[in-house]
């Protein structure tokens, strides 16, 4: 795996000194394996193919070599190339090669339609009986965003302030009170399926800075059976720390290094790890209302949401 990915992404030289201690963490951290990757050898996609069979860890290393190119803040044509090449060869479909491919083109507006109709956020979108309509009225927009008002909705998130002090419900409303964010429902603030990555933000006690958005992001990809989810921890990647990738939620782009606090990489690799722990797939199929009365740390227990 360290092999293939140093096969695609370092080519003549690390674009960015992040992209080999990031896969040192990541290595160490979830798989303790260590090694030197300015120094190990790279290998042929056809020695790859026969030390690893298995399609779904071929797709596991395929996403580590995006994630590892989208830390940068410029990605080369050559590099995208090298990758697309392996999964052609290796018989993957992954939707973030196409992210990869139009960043490294500059092809902002082209990515940003890659990156959020293949998030899970799209998905969830999705089940709402009125999406297709906002989608076609108001465009990527309608994807994350409360485009038009709902009393319904807005009512439901404001009521958690009823919920007992302690319970998730109640975690969620002093979130959103904190941060001064605006409820689904009220226009302006985000919609319901961005506000469900909201509970994940709470029940894993993640802060929604920027380094908190890629812990959150890389906790719920590895909570999840979902592959939309590792695309959006993918784009968060890019949008945080690479700053290539433009958010259409916040009004001044980002630029990026988030990741580059103290410990900054190690808290993520723990959350890649905290996410993996947990028995319950806190993306698909869940309704978070379900359980908003209950303690926190009791479904923290239940969950097997290990503490940060």
């Amino acid at each position: 795996m360290a092999q293939a990915v140093v096969s695609t992404c370092r080519q003549n030289g690390w674009f960015d000194e992040i992209q080999p201690r990031f896969l040192k963490t990541i290595f160490h951290k979830l798989m303790s394996y260590d090694c030197d990757f300015h120094t190990l050898e790279p290998l042929s996609i056809e020695e790859f193919s026969l030390a690893m069979p298995e399609p779904q860890k071929r797709n596991e290393v395929l996403d580590l070599m995006l994630a590892t190119e989208l830390l940068c803040s410029s990605i080369s044509p050559e590099i995208s190339n090298a990758i697309n090449l392996w999964a052609q060869k290796l018989g993957i479909e992954n939707n973030g090669l196409a992210l990869v491919r139009d960043l490294s083109k500059k092809l902002t507006i082209q990515a940003q339609q890659d990156f959020y109709r293949s998030n899970y956020f799209y998905d969830k979108d999705l089940t709402s009986p009125n999406f297709a309509d906002l989608d076609q009225k108001y465009g990527l927009s309608a994807t994350m965003m409360t485009l038009e008002v709902s009393d319904e909705i807005a009512t439901r998130y404001e009521n958690l302030q009823q919920y007992p002090a302690g319970s998730l419900g109640r975690g969620l409303w002093d979130f959103y009170k904190k941060k001064n964010f605006t409820f689904p429902g009220v226009l302006g603030g985000i919609n319901e399926a961005v506000a469900h990555h909201d509970w994940i933000h709470v029940l894993a006690d993640y802060d929604s800075d920027g380094i908190g958005e890629i812990e959150v992001a890389a906790f719920s990809t590895m909570a999840t059976e979902s592959q939309s989810a590792v695309m959006n921890f993918l784009g968060v990647l890019s949008i945080f720390q690479g700053g290539l990738l433009k958010t259409i939620v916040a009004g001044a782009p980002h630029l990026g290094h988030d990741m580059e606090v103290i410990n900054g990489l190690e808290r993520i690799s723990t959350a890649l790890k905290r996410g993996k722990e947990v028995n319950i797939d806190l993306v698909l199929g869940i309704n978070y209302f379900d359980y908003a009365r209950e303690p926190l740390e009791e479904l923290r227990k239940r969950w097997n949401i290990p503490p940060k």
